[in-house]
């Protein structure tokens, strides 16, 4: 009976053992070149369960690990409509709606696995966004903030609840789409001491947001925001925002800076700045007298214009022709500050639709200063691929080559508009004489790559624009399976359930060690009933 009883509570012992393992979190202390320290980063968790409703309200559907904030009622700054009266504080504003969105429904929506979080209002602006606190910091790290993010803008066609160009946006308003770390943990995001990185365009395209500050405390916040802006003030029934795959990793030490602490003053504060001190402007003057501005990363066009203080439209019109939708621009692109503006030739008429035009010298290392443009009343999109040998998604002419075999197709509104493979000498290529609206540019890799931005890539071309895109390739890896996209003509994928070999891995050494464990001390116990038998006999 003695024997018995001292069984049992050695597995009993066991048995608690393992749920104190279970239940007790091991805090992650930053480390400089660490992993991630964010709570599902990746919008993963609670896959196949319905994410929990937060404070209780239905609407607001929040990935786990993640808080909303959002401005309820109509700012000051924003812009009225005409049919707005002017006491109605909720007329043309609101909060958004949060959802997820899963690859089954929306796959172009999706950044990496299977799920992201998406917020939007319909027919309303909004202010809104998502925050983390990060906890473990030792102050001093210097930390880095990554997020993907894609936007969706779209003012209505003849059907005012109706977008006419799909998923696409149309007519963009400005979403003032950035990032932020308070280095002091703070979970106001209208804070002074929150470091925001520049804003960026994210129309149709998942775009990558980053932003680094010094840890002022053991505990840090990371935020992402957006603010659908209607400046014209034209309603735009489509103001959505899609967030995905997010890092937060210590990538040095620095000298701590005390912080200024955030003001006292009740309610909700204006909003702080959207663009940090920008550094001094650097220009080449070209032989004609026109000033050139090699644009950098993190560069805007409004950003520039600020810098050279010349009105905003005086560059549009300088540099008709070059600029992306939204006033899109790209690393090295250079821009006419002042002078001359831009002339593009205007090419022969070729007998076919698509030509190839390198916009290379053939030693493919220099530049061309101007790159050719259609008819003026047709478009072109312009297409390289890379080795992205550091996966930030900007090339770097000097280290990263061409990478050939990729193949590019292009789709537009009324089907297919053409597909070139990549030889790796030749490109960039150009996807000329189209008409303008909106494409999507797919992507088929080469053996051996896999791409660091998106499979595939929405561009709205205007006419007589020309469109550059750099696609990054890493080496190393083989490539995702396509997952079909949802277009008109396609109907939606139906995933596999979520898996992940590593996790899968993971999971199974996780049982061995808890199995060693539960061998270990239940030879003690055998051990101690055989020398307590012994003493009795």
């Amino acid at each position: 009976m003695f024997r018995r009883m001292l069984l049992f509570i050695v597995i009993a012992g066991v048995i608690v053992s393992l749920l104190g393992l279970g239940a007790r979190a091991v805090p992650v202390q930053a480390q400089i070149g660490g992993g991630n320290l964010l709570v599902n980063g990746d919008f993963e968790s609670g896959a196949g369960e319905a994410w929990p409703f937060q404070d209780g309200i239905p609407e607001v559907q929040i990935a786990p690990g993640w808080r909303a904030f959002y401005v309820d009622q109509r700012p000051a700054y924003a812009k009225i409509p005409d049919y707005c009266a002017p006491d109605d504080s909720h007329c043309a504003w609101g909060r958004p709606e949060f959802r997820g969105t899963s690859a089954a429904e929306f796959a172009y929506r999706i950044h990496g696995g299977f799920l992201s979080q998406k917020y939007f209002s319909w027919n309303r602006q909004h202010e809104a966004g998502l925050y983390q606190q990060v906890s473990n910091i030792t102050p001093g790290t210097i930390l880095r903030f990554q997020v993907y993010m894609q936007t969706w803008s779209c003012l209505p066609g003849e059907q005012w609840n109706d977008c006419p160009t799909g998923h696409l946006s149309n007519q963009p308003a400005p979403m003032h789409t950035k990032v932020g770390i308070d280095p002091t943990g703070g979970t106001n995001p209208w804070s002074p001491t929150v470091i925001w990185s520049p804003e960026k365009d994210a129309f149709d395209v998942y775009t990558l947001f980053t932003v680094e500050a010094t840890a002022q405390a053991g505990t840090v916040t990371v935020f992402t925001y957006s603010r659908a802006d209607w400046p014209e003030p034209w309603p735009r029934i489509s103001n959505d925002v899609y967030i995905d795959d997010a890092s937060l990793v210590a990538i040095g030490q620095g000298d701590l800076q005390p912080t200024a602490a955030p003001p006292a003053t009740p309610g909700l504060p204006e909003p702080t700045a959207a663009v940090p001190a920008a550094p001094a402007a650097t220009s080449t003057p070209r032989p004609d007298g026109a000033v050139i501005h090699v644009v950098q990363p993190g560069d805007t066009l409004l950003g520039i214009a600020i810098q050279y203080g010349v009105e905003l439209e005086e560059l549009q019109r300088l540099n008709a022709g070059t600029l992306g939708p939204s006033n899109l621009i790209i690393v090295g692109q250079e821009l006419v500050i002042s002078g001359t503006a831009i002339t593009l030739p205007t090419p022969t008429p070729q007998a076919t639709a698509l030509i190839t035009t390198p916009l290379l010298t053939p030693d493919a290392t220099t530049p061309v200063a101007v790159a050719p443009t259609p008819q003026t009343d047709k478009a072109a999109l312009c297409v390289l691929t890379y080795n992205d040998a550091n996966a930030d998604l900007m090339r770097q002419t000097s280290t990263e080559g061409l990478v050939p075999g990729t193949v590019v197709s292009l789709v537009g509104v009324n089907g297919p508009a053409g597909s070139y493979t990549t030889d790796g000498i030749s490109e960039p290529y150009c996807f000329q004489n189209l008409e303008p609206g909106n494409y999507i540019l797919r992507q088929t890799p080469a053996n051996g790559y896999t791409p660091t931005g998106p499979a595939e890539w929405g561009v709205m071309l205007s006419a007589g624009q020309t469109y550059a895109l750099e696609l990054g390739y890493t080496w190393g890896a083989s490539p995702a399976p396509a997952v079909e996209q949802n277009t008109p003509e396609a109907t939606d994928p139906t995933p596999a359930p979520e898996g992940d070999s590593g996790k899968v891995a993971s999971t199974l050494m996780k049982i061995v060690q808890i199995s060693g464990i539960v061998v270990a001390v239940l030879a003690v116990g055998v051990g101690v009933l055989f020398f307590l038998s012994r003493r009795k006999v």
